[in-house]
């Protein structure tokens, strides 16, 4: 079966990975890094396929609603600063 075909229905309180994605306000690629970072509302299996809970995915939303803003932005950077830039012209001989 081609993934371009009709999906068999969720079952009932779930939804595929597409609808979680757009409910959350996220990508696709973005709720595949949080499901493997352990973020947000963790999938189960169903007939080879992900679906993620209604109910887990408006606590996700609310909890993310009821933080505190400095929280969000906190966690907005949680990834290691940026390298310094390095020039591509080969370093001067001193004189």
């Amino acid at each position: 079966m081609s993934r371009t075909s009709n999906p068999p229905p969720p079952p009932a309180g779930y939804v595929w990975s597409d609808e979680a994605a757009r409910l959350m306000s996220v990508t696709r690629k973005t709720l595949w890094n949080y499901r493997h970072l352990g973020k947000g509302p963790q999938p189960k299996r169903y007939r080879g396929r992900l679906a993620y809970s209604i109910a887990a995915i408006e606590a996700f939303n609310k909890a993310e609603l009821d933080a505190p803003d400095g929280e969000i932005e906190a966690r907005a950077h949680e990834s290691r600063p940026p390298e310094p830039r390095m020039s591509r012209r080969p370093a001067r001989a001193a004189a």
